[in-house]
């Protein structure tokens, strides 16, 4: 049987607590604002709903609705709750990897520990460890998101293990990669997209930081621009010829690029990425493509690691430690070539600079 006890609030408003076993006899409890006879009748209804679902008269909460549904709800929670487009792209990717993996049409309480772990190991099949993690993580809290809206009671994902990464390596576009993408999008004569690749490239920005409302032309100097990116931090990228011609080309625009994310990554990453034979990559390959095109020029870590506004030179060591570990070899071959070397031919004792 249901109890029911007064609630106490700060605003002085009527609320009672109704606690209750629920279809699989675990303790529950809803709070109810107004008063005792409307607690009463919710009581009484929850009752009738936990009977039914124990004698099959009804389904319980998580048959009720498809995982897909629930999905897609979660997707607009979280849009509601404030997060970045990018992010919400990254969690529909991931989301809809696994009910295309599970079925969409079945219940969420169809969803086991087993499930999950299969799903792991046929990600694993197509994706990097990185990437799987990445799939692992949303679907754990869309799970967790399920479980505090009362649809399961328990989350299956309790215990799944995140696949163990090696040593993080960053993709980067090379030079071929570039030509090939920009050709594309010369011959799809898409001049919005092509400032964009170039900005990006000469930049060094992270997507958002060049779209409204994060850039504007406020923010458009006399020698450099200024991009407000993570952390809420500032940070000036100096201009060369080539920003410079794209902002003045720009200049009559409300905004320096007035684009949305989706379209911006829709059209680089799904269409000319695609056009251009670039896999496993994403918008913020470009920024890495623009660190790495530095640390290739010779530029040193400290200054590159400004440049991308990084937390700490250390972040931009672990991001480019194969182009470091070259640029680290050529450095002592530089000096090997530098230094004066003992001839051989001289007798003990003696020495001579080899020629």
């Amino acid at each position: 049987m249901a109890s029911i006890v007064k609630h106490p609030r700060k605003d002085g408003k009527a609320a009672y607590r109704i606690y209750y076993f629920d279809h699989q006899n675990k303790r529950r409890s809803k709070i109810v604002l107004g008063n005792k006879k409307k607690a009463d009748s919710i009581a009484h209804r929850i009752e009738i709903e936990v009977q039914d679902i124990q004698t099959g008269l009804k389904p319980s909460p998580s048959d009720k609705e498809s995982i897909g549904k629930l999905v897609d709800k979660y997707l607009r929670h979280i849009q509601g709750a404030g997060k970045q487009p990018s992010t919400i792209i990254r969690y529909k990717s991931s989301l809809i990897a696994f009910t295309d993996y599970f079925n969409s049409e079945k219940g969420i309480g169809k969803v086991t520990y087993a499930v999950i772990e299969n799903f792991k190991s046929y990600r694993l099949k197509t994706c990097t460890p990185s990437s799987v993690n990445v799939d692992l993580r949303h679907l754990r809290g869309f799970l967790n998101h399920c479980v505090r809206m009362g649809v399961i009671t328990e989350s299956p994902y309790r215990g799944v293990k995140q696949v163990k990464v090696g040593e993080h390596i960053v993709r980067f576009l090379r030079e071929a990669e570039i030509h090939s993408l920009l050709f594309e999008i010369h011959e799809g004569q898409d001049e919005d997209i092509m400032d964009l690749i170039q900005f990006y490239l000469h930049t060094g920005a992270r997507a958002n930081e060049i779209l409204p409302p994060n850039f504007t032309w406020d923010r458009v100097k006399e020698d450099y621009i200024e991009l407000y990116g993570k952390g809420e931090k500032t940070r000036r990228i100096g201009m060369n010829d080539t920003i410079r011609k794209i902002l003045h080309k720009r200049r009559d625009l409300e905004f320096p690029f007035p684009f949305k994310y989706e379209y911006v990554y829709s059209r680089i990453v799904k269409k000319y990425y695609k056009r251009a034979g670039i896999k496993n990559a994403n918008l913020h390959t470009l920024r890495k493509t623009a660190g790495a095109l530095l640390i290739q020029q010779g530029v040193d870590i400290y200054r590159v690691s400004r440049f991308l506004g990084h937390s700490s030179v250390v972040v931009t060591e672990r991001h480019y430690i194969d182009l470091l570990q070259k640029e680290y070899s050529d450095m002592t071959a530089a000096l090997e070539n530098a230094i004066p070397r003992i001839s051989e031919a001289e007798p003990e004792g003696e020495w001579s600079v080899a020629s």
